[in-house]
């Protein structure tokens, strides 16, 4: 898989659930979804990419390096992408 050039910008984040059991993904905070500010980009392993609200997104836990290296990998070896790990809000 080409490498993009391009650095994108990436939060991993786990999905909320009252049993916090949630899947991790990736929020692009950068890539507005349909011209809607509140609205951006993200991955999942099943899923793939979808829309995230940002005030859902708020309300996740940050996804720790042992939750998110499957799907970091997934990005950047399967997909190609350039990424920058981002704090969370």
């Amino acid at each position: 898989m080409k490498k993009d050039t391009k650095v994108t910008r990436v939060k991993f984040l786990m999905d909320k659930t009252e049993d916090n059991t949630g899947d991790v993904f990736a929020l692009f905070p950068d890539l507005v979804y349909n011209r809607e500010p509140s609205i951006v980009t993200c991955y999942a392993h099943i899923g793939q990419h979808s829309a995230c609200s940002l005030e859902y997104a708020k309300e996740c836990k940050e996804a720790t390096v042992k939750q998110y290296k499957d799907l970091y990998n997934e990005l950047t070896n399967c997909i190609g992408y350039n990424l920058d790990i981002e704090l969370p809000f």
